[in-house]
């Protein structure tokens, strides 16, 4: 799962460098949503394989996957709300561009691939350098 998050992040950069900034914006979300499945399944604290994971009842799977990150972090809660918040984001501009009429802007496709570099390398650091 680490490699496809990080092939996600590669994809979002050529995306960003052929100016498919829209679509670039899906594989920047992607990144860090397979990058916390992966911190899931390698956590220290109740790690969540994989097939646990896909196979959960009830809510998105997406929000689930956040919570259960949430619930293993260890940072202050300045920094939590920081991070839920940047993923809450990028999922909702993954939103946008997968479902919507709206065409994201040089600025807005490089300004996704950083928070999702940033929220991958937060992650590191929230679970000690995967």
């Amino acid at each position: 799962m680490k490699s496809k998050a990080l092939e996600n992040l590669s994809s979002a950069q050529i995306l960003i460098n052929n100016k498919q900034f829209t679509t670039s914006v899906h594989c920047s979300y992607y990144a860090v949503f397979q990058y916390m499945k992966y911190a899931l399944s390698k956590s220290t604290f109740r790690p969540i394989d994989y097939f646990t994971q896909d196979s959960h009842n009830g809510e998105s799977s997406h929000e689930y996957i956040l919570t259960e990150v949430k619930n293993r972090i260890q940072t202050n809660p300045r920094n939590l709300r920081s991070f839920t918040e940047g993923v809450r984001n990028l999922k909702q501009n993954r939103v946008d561009a997968d479902y919507h009429l709206r065409n994201f802007s040089d600025i807005e496709g490089i300004e996704c691939r950083d928070n999702a570099e940033k929220l991958i390398k937060n992650l590191n650091n929230y679970f000690d350098n995967l």
